[in-house]
């Protein structure tokens, strides 16, 4: 209950040291370094230049999250099961080597400052199918959880989150959807309240720099307002990269998406 009233009070939540995670980061390290060193397959899930492994469905995980007979175990389990999700997901596997970013693809100029100065900061789930295109919600996902697998000096490129983002965020969205057909939600263009609601966070949330040592975790809120850190150019070299296997399990319940 502790941890459940955290993590709904800032919208995310940090958990300690686990030898049983441990283990398990250092199972998924070794399945991720044996994939890379198929040349096709990095290069297949590169971006930013170089600069950004994206690694979507790299690890092949049992949907338990288990892993070549490792079951995934930490402090988090409690609160991944107080949600109501579909079965896990092959995990991403997200690689940010030494001098991220770099524009990505076609990314405009306003993009990458965005990127550059702001994190690329952004609720999951709300896909935009082209660049500057409409933003709708393909992906209900009920929480991100976070597991570093290799470590990774701390300002190499960790994660952000914009504190009791969700509130505001999730006010928003409840807004947008409400007296709206539950069959036509993931149509909809919410680019224009989810945009208004970003400048909303940044005025008035704090940035927390959300770094984690392996066997360390943590769970962002759905709604929560969060991003990549540039990697800070005095970091001594680290070539490896800086690992970080996500979890976005979907909710059973499309309706429940917009709740707080």
């Amino acid at each position: 209950m502790q941890q459940l009233n955290e993590f709904e009070r800032k919208g995310w939540i940090k958990f300690e040291f686990d030898q049983h995670l441990e283990h398990w980061a250092k199972t998924a390290n070794s399945e991720i370094n044996l994939k890379l060193r198929n040349k096709e397959f990095l290069q297949n899930g590169l971006t930013c230049q170089g600069t950004w492994f994206v690694g979507v469905e790299a690890l092949e995980n049992d949907p338990d999250g288990s892993l070549n007979g490792v079951p995934l175990r930490g402090p988090f389990k409690s609160l991944m099961e107080s949600y109501k999700t579909r079965t896990l997901h092959l995990a991403q596997v997200s690689i940010i080597f030494q001098g991220y970013p770099k524009p990505r693809g076609q990314e405009s100029q306003s993009s990458f400052n965005f990127r550059l100065k702001r994190d690329a900061a952004h609720v999951d789930g709300l896909i935009a199918e082209t660049p500057g295109g409409p933003r709708r919600l393909k992906e209900p996902h009920a929480y991100v959880l976070g597991i570093p697998i290799n470590q990774a000096p701390e300002n190499a490129s960790p994660m952000v989150v914009w504190e009791g983002s969700h509130h505001l965020m999730s006010s928003a969205f409840k807004r947008f959807f409400s007296n709206q057909n539950l069959s036509e939600w993931e149509n909809l263009d919410i680019r224009e309240i989810y945009f208004e609601t970003r400048k909303e966070v940044f005025r008035k949330c704090k940035r927390i720099v959300l770094h984690a040592n392996v066997g360390e975790s943590y769970m962002i809120h759905r709604h929560c307002l969060h991003g990549i850190s540039p990697w800070d150019p005095k970091t001594v070299s680290f070539s490896e990269g800086r690992k970080i296997v996500y979890f976005r399990p979907e909710l059973e319940k499309l309706a429940d998406w917009p709740n707080l």
